[in-house]
């Protein structure tokens, strides 16, 4: 089984990544840009609960010679878990199902006196960690209206076998020889993979339909043969309950950016925040040279959350610093980097707002020749949070000046 349980395990993974960037010359318009991106979410978000009914058929070694009917029972289920992304999420799955198996034909055949049908029952609790993988957000972009998916399922398990027939304790060796069943209860390691096909009823519920090949060890029916797996198919419907996340959805959700007047207001609103910014008893920056004078420039940079590529719209900023450091030689600029808080972890976010701090200066020197000894980056990640009104303001670039000693 421990080529089961690895292959298992190594289905279930998943990974995403994406950044990009533009240039513009310096008298070029400028416009906001269309951005579309999905929302921040916590790990609170994007949980759900599933109940599922239905069957369950036999693969056992010797039930192939029933009746198809007697090789089904019936199954119920519950689940619970969460998606990470659109693409890719989890859950933990229990079901109750009644199981079929059967005598060994030959003694059936020649001993039906004893054996009857020679099929005997018997429950499984099975217990399964699944990755679920939606199909068509991994191959097409998510789309927030899109009704029907298609979701891939592999997991590794546990079946429990219990409640054997009383029947099977009258075959004994004294009627034609005996067909030894363990009534005692038996835990076996299980992998299984499956489609299950999803419709969306409304932001809260999806009904389902499940079916999964379920493969597990030989004795899992209470007798072993000759062969060292044994399986079974379990086919179920449902339905699956969204809770609400923290912005109050139930479903993944873009945050579009395409309003000039919205980008407007915000950058209105982080100038008019500045005011807060000076009024600190502490200093937000590190100098590290004496200076005879310092300020905070009226121009700072905005990011979009997880972001360090700048805007159209946020160029037009670094433009007009660019200019500012034209008409004033003597000055020379700190360009400090932030991330806000409630976002990331403290190691990324420190990386996240050098990368930030880099990009403006980048602009600077590249894009409308600034000399690079003129420009000094500063980074502080979440630990300094200029913007203390709005946690999204802190997703951001400050300029503080420094006087040269070359006057």
């Amino acid at each position: 089984m421990k080529k089961i349980f690895i292959a298992g395990l190594a289905a279930v993974m998943a990974i995403n990544l994406y950044a990009n960037g533009n240039t513009p010359s310096k008298n070029q318009s400028v416009k906001a840009d269309t951005i579309n991106t999905l929302k921040h979410y916590k790990a609170s978000d994007n949980w759900f609960l599933g109940l599922v009914v239905g069957t369950n058929f036999s693969l056992t070694e010797n039930i192939r010679f029933a009746p198809f009917g007697k090789r089904m029972g019936p199954s119920v289920g519950i689940a619970a878990g969460k998606y990470f992304n659109p693409a890719v999420g989890a859950r933990v799955r229990v079901a109750y199902l009644n199981q079929h198996s059967r005598a060994n034909s030959e003694l059936v055949d020649a001993y039906p006196e004893v054996y009857g049908d020679g099929v005997y029952k018997f429950s499984m609790v099975s217990t399964f960690f699944d990755g679920l993988f939606n199909f068509n957000n991994i191959f097409k972009p998510y789309k927030e209206s899109n009704r029907f998916n298609v979701v891939g399922v592999v997991g590794v398990g546990m079946n429990t076998s219990f409640g054997f027939d009383e029947k099977i304790k009258n075959w004994s060796p004294s009627k034609g020889g005996l067909y030894e069943v363990d009534r005692s209860t038996g835990t076996y390691l299980a992998i299984h993979a499956g489609i299950q096909l999803n419709y969306k009823v409304s932001d809260a519920i999806d009904i389902n339909l499940e079916s999964t090949y379920n493969a597990t060890d030989d004795g899992y029916n209470g007798t072993r043969y000759d062969r060292k797996y044994d399986g079974y198919i379990y086919v179920v419907a449902g339905a699956t309950y969204h809770f609400k996340d923290h912005y109050g959805d139930r479903r993944f959700k873009y945050v579009t950016l395409t309003d000039q007047a919205q980008i407007d207001r915000l950058n209105a609103q982080i100038n008019a925040a500045r005011a807060e910014l000076a009024n600190k008893p502490e200093p937000i920056v590190r100098v590290e040279k004496k200076v005879e004078t310092n300020r905070v420039l009226d121009m700072t940079v905005s990011f979009i959350i997880d972001k360090y590529n700048i805007t159209d719209v946020q160029k037009n900023n670094v433009q007009k610093v660019a200019e500012y450091l034209l008409n004033n030689p003597n000055i020379n600029l700190i360009i400090t980097g932030y991330a806000d808080v409630e976002t990331g972890n403290p190691a990324y976010n420190l990386k996240l707002s050098q990368r930030r701090a880099e990009a403006v200066r980048d602009m600077l020197v590249n894009d409308f020749g600034v000399d690079s000894s003129r420009l000094r980056i500063d980074y502080k990640g979440d630990t300094v949070q200029p913007y203390e009104r709005k946690n999204e303001w802190n997703r951001v670039v400050i300029f503080v000046t420094e006087e040269t000693n070359n006057q």
